[in-house]
């Protein structure tokens, strides 16, 4: 699976390390990382950027989590920035796993209630089996695409319900779906 792995760039003070071993046992694990983010950046210069630097880094870095079948955040290290990042990812209906040591539990994270989100207490010492188990489960969560061709007037109607309840057209699509499956009382024997 490709990994989109990041954190607040001013936890890199205090978990330097631990970022780069998430890195490497997402790639020895057999995923591929679609950023290096963290391992590249400082943490002084990153800050004191130009506004357009830093528009360009928030463009790519939407870009490389869509890119992403899952994405990892190191969340020991309180940041809103991450939390709306989460926030945005779980839109997407992608699966995202957040890892923290056991000294620094996320406090809000907790009471995000979504399919899609797993929380994950790890030391270095069982991260890959902390890893392990979480990219299993994430791949089962993970959504498989489906294109399809619509009309003009289907298309107009789908922009226009996006526009007005402010979600995407395929959450929409997706809910209705959900929606029919409730009612048609569905259980898949096995989805895969």
């Amino acid at each position: 699976m490709k990994v989109y792995f990041s954190s607040t760039i001013k936890a890199k003070k205090v978990l330097a390390e631990n970022f780069k071993h998430i890195y490497q046992t997402i790639e020895k694990l057999g995923h591929k990382n679609v950023s290096n983010f963290l391992l590249k950046t400082d943490p002084d210069q990153f800050y004191s950027r130009p506004t357009g630097m830093a528009k360009e880094h928030y463009r790519q870095m939407l870009k490389q989590i869509q890119s992403a079948d899952v994405v990892i955040f190191e969340v020991s290290v309180a940041s809103l920035g991450i939390g709306y990042l989460v926030n945005r990812v779980l839109e997407m209906e992608k699966p995202v796993i957040l890892l923290h040591t056991k000294e620094h539990k996320p406090y809000l994270f907790r009471f995000l209630k979504d399919d899609k989100l797993q929380i994950c207490e790890y030391e270095l010492s069982n991260l890959k089996e902390v890893l392990k188990m979480a990219l299993t489960n994430a791949k089962e969560t993970a959504n498989v695409r489906f294109t399809f061709f619509v009309t003009p007037k289907i298309l107009a109607f789908l922009d226009f319900v996006a526009k007005k309840k402010h979600v995407p057209r395929a959450v929409f699509l997706r809910r209705l779906i959900e929606t029919a499956m409730k009612k048609e009382k569905f259980k898949p024997e096995n989805p895969f």
